[in-house]
């Protein structure tokens, strides 16, 4: 036991096949269909410190198959009309081919709520995209209880609860199959680094990132 504690301490781990999976995330799937939906999308990571939990972090990417479902459970929840589901549908897609928006849980092992996007935040966000370019977040914005997002997550997942805090992170993106250039052979990487260390989550197929041909993601 001592040595299971030992190898957690000071440590990352994130969401993978290929990785063990960490100890503590916010998240946890509601049914085994929602597992296989978000699988793609979704990781955890954790960082340990003196055997305490210094920041616990699951991302979920605003993928093409994300944003889809999304469209959907508003059009079936709402009764939209068809003309506002086409104006939903392409704001969406806009939004996916020019940016990477990834939803992030965050929770720093106390009562006090993250707060990331504050100037003198303990912790810094970036993206290291599939070409091994650092990206920092053109805009962080709080994600509220209130609000449709929050509540489309919290109908998929359980473990929202008032200490974690929820942002949504927004990078720049090129438009590779518009600007006729090849996706990159990197994984992306979600870096969140502090004093206190990094967590790092990463997603190996680019692919999730792009609209490709044929409609995939």
């Amino acid at each position: 036991m001592l040595l299971l504690a030992a190898a957690l301490a000071a440590c990352s781990t994130a969401r993978r096949r290929d990785a063990p999976e960490g100890p503590l995330s916010l998240l946890h799937y509601r049914d085994p269909a929602t597992a296989q939906y978000f699988d793609a999308a979704y990781r955890s990571g954790n960082l340990y410190l003196d055997f305490r939990p210094a920041l616990v972090v699951d991302a979920i990417v605003q993928d093409r198959a994300y944003r889809r479902l999304y469209v959907d459970t508003l059009h079936q929840q709402f009764l939209l009309p068809e003309d506002e589901v086409a104006k939903l549908q392409a704001e969406q897609e806009q939004e996916f081919e020019t940016q990477v928006s990834i939803l992030l849980f965050l929770y720093e092992g106390t009562n006090t709520p993250t707060q990331i996007a504050r100037p003198d935040a303990a912790w810094r966000l970036l993206l290291r995209d599939d070409d091994g370019q650092l990206q920092a977040p053109l805009a962080l914005t709080r994600i509220k209880p209130e609000s449709q997002t929050y509540q489309y997550i919290d109908k998929y997942f359980q473990g929202l609860d008032r200490w974690s805090q929820v942002y949504r992170a927004d990078f720049p993106k090129l438009s590779k199959e518009r600007l006729g250039q090849p996706i990159g052979q990197h994984p992306f990487e979600l870096i969140i680094t502090g004093i206190k260390g990094t967590v790092t989550l990463k997603w190996e197929d680019p692919r999730l990132f792009y609209a490709l041909k044929g409609g995939a993601r």
